[in-house]
Parts: C-alpha cells; sequence; structure tokens
C-alpha cells in the first residue's frame, strides 16, 4: 500500500475572518476617536493611532485611507444596529411603537457609546471628521431602504422608501445633535429619552400613509 503525501503546510498566518477583520475596524476608531478627543484632530497622527489600536502603521493603511476615515466604523456600527432594529420590529405593530424600543444603542457599551458622543461633538468643530460623518449617513441609507421597502411591499430603489429612509437617519442624527447641544448642567431630557422623542417623530413620518 503505498502512502499518500500530506499536503503541504503553507507558511504564514491564517486570513483573517470578516467578523474579525470588523472587531479590528471598530478597535481603531475607538483608539483614534480617543486620541482626537484628548489631543486634537491635527495633533493626531496615524502612527500615535496605530500605536494605541496595538498594529503596525502600515497595517492601519491597509484598512482605512486618512486618519480621519478610522473613526467611521464607530458610526457605521449604530447604524447597522438601528437599521437591523427596524428589521426585526414585528410587520404587524406600528412602527412608530419601535421609538420606544432604544436597545439599538443603549445595549452596546457604555465607553462606545460615549467615544459616539465624543465624535459627533468634534463633527460640529472638524470638518474633515463631519464628513466622514456624512459618508456614513448616506451608506446607511439604502439598507434602511431596502428594510422599509420589504415592510411596506415596495422595491428597495423606491424614492419615497429613501426618503423615509433619510427621514429616519436623520431624526436619529438631529436627537444626538439636540442632546449634546445643551450647555453642562442644563435642563433636559436625557440621552436616552431625548433619542425615544427623536425616534417617535421619524417614524411617524416613515409610517404615515401616503
Amino acid at each position: 500500500m503505498t502512502d499518500t503525501a500530506a499536503p503541504a503546510r503553507r507558511g504564514g498566518r491564517p486570513p483573517l475572518s470578516e467578523s474579525r477583520k470588523d472587531e479590528i475596524r471598530l478597535e481603531i476608531a475607538m483608539a483614534a476617536v480617543r486620541l482626537f478627543t484628548e489631543h486634537g484632530l491635527d495633533a493626531t497622527s496615524a502612527g500615535q493611532i496605530a500605536e494605541a489600536a496595538g498594529i503596525s502603521t502600515r497595517t492601519l493603511w491597509r484598512y482605512f485611507p486618512s486618519k480621519e476615515a478610522c473613526a467611521a466604523p464607530l458610526l457605521s456600527f449604530g447604524l447597522d444596529r438601528f437599521t437591523a432594529s427596524v428589521r426585526a420590529w414585528p410587520g404587524d405593530r406600528p412602527l412608530v411603537e419601535a421609538a420606544d424600543d432604544t436597545s439599538w444603542f443603549s445595549d452596546t457599551s457604555t465607553t462606545r457609546l460615549l467615544l459616539v458622543l465624543d465624535l459627533l461633538r468634534l463633527t460640529c468643530t472638524e470638518p474633515t471628521l463631519d464628513a466622514v460623518w456624512v459618508r456614513c449617513y448616506a451608506e446607511a441609507v439604502a439598507p434602511l431602504a431596502a428594510v422599509l421597502a420589504e415592510r411596506f411591499g415596495r422595491e428597495p430603489g423606491d424614492l419615497r422608501m429613501r426618503v423615509k429612509s433619510s427621514m429616519l437617519l436623520a431624526a436619529m442624527h438631529q436627537g444626538m445633535r439636540h442632546y449634546l447641544a445643551r450647555l453642562p448642567g442644563e435642563p433636559g431630557l436625557s440621552l436616552q429619552d431625548t433619542i425615544r422623542a427623536a425616534a417617535r417623530i421619524g417614524f411617524a413620518a416613515a409610517d404615515a400613509p401616503e
């Protein structure tokens, strides 16, 4: 009986899974926003971000085209969770009732949520970071429109679905902005109640008869 030769083993590390790549992107984003908040955008280098994230600068450039883009996964993470929450909402219940379910952002880690708030504050004064937010927002419109189209029995590319999607995302964003605009010590709704109030407006508009 002839022995079958074992296949040659390739050297090097096994390729990373897509989920692990997403985790690395999020880790880089969190490190970047911490540095942007502490030192300012201009005073933070790609090398500092890479060091804080525990990777090489060369690896960082494989994931992101600029240091500002490093912040994007923090924004996309919340947008993706919001879209998933709308997708999971029962089809036999009014969409406006989904406003009371704020788990899409409250169930995430406190650290991550605080970093998102820090990042949104920075977008108010840093145009390049605001451009990152605009891009993330634009990329989130189509997936949410597809979820709404399925719910309302429309085509994913239907203009009405894209408008409804844009309104919902804008409502969430404006809720965050409204909360952040308050002065320290100024009375007002909690973050969760502010998001809930903004969501009611957005969901009511999305659920309204055409």
